[in-house]
């Protein structure tokens, strides 16, 4: 392939400039940390079943307290028995009960500041032309939050009331 003068001049700049923008959409935001390096907030898991059958949010800060949560009927969670609870607790965040399949939540963002830890939750609702399972769920998500540097814990999602906690 032959180029013309004024595409051969081009060209090279043409590759850098391909180059530098596939470098920056790939980039990756390093996650909020503790003070001590850890991360803020990770979720751990979510469901179609978790057997909260209001909005809200359950906070979990030791294995007993674990173990109650798994007995409650209807939540089918897979929660690891390898959390350490005197680094992470957990909380579940509930959509409560809807009518069919399609809804769910997930984690978007942490952020910690002035000792409120803020976790930011993406709600999913099935679209009008969606073919969904017609049965009732309770979707959550389980997200492990790090026990330092925060006495005030919010949780805010497009759907969800501002939900609260203070420790």
């Amino acid at each position: 392939m032959k180029l013309s003068p004024v595409s051969a001049r081009r060209f090279p700049l043409l590759v850098f400039a391909s180059l530098l923008l596939s470098a920056c959409a790939s980039s990756e935001t390093p996650p909020v940390e503790t003070e001590t390096g850890g991360p803020v907030a990770r979720q751990v898991t979510e469901s179609d079943h978790c057997g909260l059958t209001a909005p809200g949010l359950v906070y979990l800060e030791s294995r007993q307290e674990l173990e109650q949560f798994k007995r409650l009927p209807g939540q089918n969670l897979s929660l690891t028995n390898g959390l350490d609870f005197d680094r992470e607790h957990l909380v579940v965040v509930g959509l409560g009960r809807k009518p069919t399949g399609g809804h769910g939540v997930t984690l978007a963002s942490s952020d910690l500041h002035n000792g409120v830890m803020r976790l930011a939750m993406e709600v999913f609702e099935p679209g009008p032309d969606r073919v969904v399972t017609q049965a009732i769920t309770t979707p959550c998500a389980v997200v492990a939050v790090s026990t330092e540097d925060w006495d005030t814990l919010k949780v805010i999602g497009q759907g969800l009331p501002e939900m609260t906690r203070r420790r």
